[in-house]
Order: C-alpha cells, then structure tokens, then sequence
C-alpha cells in the first residue's frame, strides 16, 4: 500500500496489501497523515493510485479590465487561498496603479476596501457592494461620491487627498457614516 500527500511526499510503504485488515486502513490513513504530512489541504492524498482527496482550487471566476486591479486581487487571493468570490472580504490594493474599479461587484461580500494613493476617479461600481462596511480611497482622482451614499452597510469613509472632490455630495451620506474629508471640504 502505497499513501501519498502531493507529488514529491510519499508518507509510507507496506510491501503487502494482504497484511493489512480493510477495517485497519482508514486508522492506518489517519496515523500516517498525522505523523508526516502537513498541510494536507494543499495536497492531492492517493491510496494506490486512486485519488481519496483534492485540494479546492483558488477562485478565477471573474474578470477586472484593469490589469493592475486584477494582479492586486489575485494576489489577495492567492494570500488568502480563497476558494469563491464571497470569500473575499479585505482587500488592500493601495499604491498599485488602479485606474478603475470595473468588475469588482463580482466580489459581493467585501467588507473593507483599501484603494489609497491610485488614479480612481469612478466609484460606480461599487453600488453593488451592500455588505461594503469601510472604504479608504485617499489621494485618488475622486470627483463624485453620490455611489457611496446608498450602500446600506458602509459605516467609514476616508476621501483624504481627493482634490477635485465636489464637496457638496458628501451630505447624501447618512448620519452613521464616518467621512473624514479632504482639507477642501
């Protein structure tokens, strides 16, 4: 019998099948994965070449034309090892050179959203964000913060450094929203 955990881990080796009792195998699986395998959840776990176990894959369902949205999000995701689109729940993705926020609605479960320091100038597509609770999106390009003013959720706001921001907009928030504006306003 042959356990393996991932391609190079070969946990043990018992010359004849016959020697063990079928009732034994599954406490045979238990102790050898204790004792040398860790982080089975990364690994494809065979018994005689018969696969028992895979690993989820990372989430890739989505698509974000901004190429460096896309390789800020798919390094949260690698970060996080997440598995669905609602796993996602933080993302930083200050200082990456975000143009737009496109295709981000897919994530519908994120909760706090850090964008400092890009060039975003549209926040429309964050309207779809109802569980959105905190936003930071200091020092971008942000002329409109209207789209902000539904999410039901969103409890703080920090719009710092946003020096074409039409300030007059940022009465629409609720009273339980925090918004720390920039110095113009």
């Amino acid at each position: 019998m042959l356990l393996n955990c991932g391609a190079r881990h070969t946990i043990s080796k018992v010359s004849r099948l016959s020697q063990v009792r079928s009732s034994q195998i599954p406490l045979l699986l238990i102790l050898l994965s204790q004792s040398a395998c860790s982080h089975l959840d990364r690994y494809d776990i065979t018994l005689n070449e018969r696969t028992l176990y895979s690993p989820r894959s990372l989430f890739e369902d989505y698509y974000l034309p901004d190429a460096a949205l896309a390789d800020c999000v798919s390094q949260a995701i690698e970060d996080a090892e997440i598995v669905t689109a609602d796993g996602l729940e933080v993302l930083n993705c200050s200082k990456a050179g975000i143009q737009s926020l496109g295709g981000l609605a897919r994530f519908s479960e994120l909760k706090r959203l850090k964008v400092n320091d890009n060039n975003i100038r549209n926040l429309v597509e964050l309207t779809k964000l109802d569980a959105l609770l905190e936003i930071q999106i200091d020092n971008n390009a942000i002329v409109d913060v209207v789209p902000l003013t539904a999410l039901p959720d969103l409890q703080t706001v920090s719009l710092t450094g946003n020096a074409a921001l039409q300030c007059h907009s940022l009465s629409q928030f609720a009273n339980r929203v925090t918004v720390i504006k920039p110095e113009h306003c």
